[in-house]
């Protein structure tokens, strides 16, 4: 009700907010999948040359991720440059990077996962259901489709581990802080005031306007580090041998 009462403008400008689900939450999807099947390619051989004591996890470990950060950036900047222009955001170039940072991380913690899951279990159809099965998780408890206070006591807690929901909120901070709103003079004369005055509002209706954007860095810094040592771990002390 209070939507469709709001200006044009601050109309679309709420709307944003599912802009910014889709660009947390689609690309990360698609990297899940690709990440999955490129690693279960190359089991065979990395399971053959560690057998023939050519090399060790960690050299193997530390090449595949530093080799595939060029090619992440280059396509998470197509990704995001068109449609951050497109969309008509804040055109400042502090907005921008943060943008374009928090969209980096949040795929770049998919594509962590998808390692880390693929180190764990052998056979590429138990992990791509595993990975869609906690990315949906992830989702749900993001903010978008479910308000987060809205969510009982017992599983509350698992929004604190999902990077969806750290990247949604960082990215809804960035566009809306600071953002004033007007509505139009049959909704101040129904409520006596605007029910959503400015992004600050805006962002307390998601319950999203509680950790700050430096939280929501160190929070999508460490579960990419945590999903590194997994795949660190996984590959070291669990047996690659592919399933035939």
């Amino acid at each position: 009700g209070h939507l469709a009462r709001l200006d044009l403008r601050t109309f679309y400008k709420l709307h944003l907010q599912g802009l910014f689900f889709i660009m947390g939450g689609l690309y990360p999807f698609i990297v899940i999948l690709d990440t999955i099947a490129k690693f279960n390619a190359e089991r065979e051989i990395f399971y053959r040359e560690m057998e023939d004591g050519l090399y060790s996890t960690g050299p193997y470990f530390f090449s595949k991720v530093l080799s595939g950060l060029p090619f992440h950036t280059i396509f998470l900047f197509l990704y995001t440059v068109p449609m951050y222009w497109l969309a008509g955001l804040q055109p400042t170039v502090k907005k921008f990077l943060g943008n374009c940072l928090y969209t980096y991380m949040a795929v770049y913690s998919s594509r962590c996962m998808a390692m880390a899951i693929s180190a764990a279990l052998v056979s590429f159809q138990v992990a791509a259901f595993c990975a869609n099965l906690l990315f949906t998780i992830f989702l749900l408890s993001s903010g978008f489709i479910i308000n987060l206070e809205s969510l009982w006591l017992g599983v509350r807690w698992l929004k604190w581990t999902s990077y969806l929901k750290w990247s949604f909120q960082a990215l809804n901070k960035i566009e809306f802080e600071g953002l004033d709103f007007t509505c139009n003079q049959s909704m101040v004369y129904m409520y006596g005031e605007c029910p959503i005055p400015n992004g600050t509002v805006a962002l307390k209706s998601y319950d999203l306007n509680k950790e700050s954007l430096e939280e929501c860095f160190f929070a999508l810094f460490g579960i990419i580090v945590l999903f590194l040592c997994l795949t660190f771990i996984f590959l070291k002390y669990v047996n690659q041998k592919p399933k035939s």
